[in-house]
């Protein structure tokens, strides 16, 4: 059996992270890395549409060496500051 895992970090507004553990396997070798790439790409075409900060993804084998990596970073959307409202003045009558 050949397996590999995909590591998905995302670091939120704020600035806390968090973590996704996939996998991918098959008893064909080239198959099982075919599946893995497969998998890595789809979390990475996720990351690069998403409005998290950072959204990454690694590649590894079932020994730990990492294949591949990417990180996609976001500016955070900024929140709208209020218009001030016009100051209404009295009509002043002469």
């Amino acid at each position: 059996m050949n397996q590999y895992y995909i590591i998905e970090i995302q670091q939120y507004a704020n600035g806390e992270y968090g973590h996704q553990v996939h996998f991918a396997f098959d008893a064909d070798a080239a198959k099982a890395r075919l599946k893995a790439e497969s998998k890595y790409h789809e979390v990475l075409a996720a990351a690069a549409v998403s409005e998290l900060q950072s959204h990454s993804a690694t590649l590894l084998t079932a020994d730990g060496r990492a294949i591949m990596n990417q990180c996609y970073k976001h500016a955070l959307p900024q929140e709208e500051e209020p218009t001030p409202e016009e100051e209404v003045t009295p009509n002043e009558e002469a």
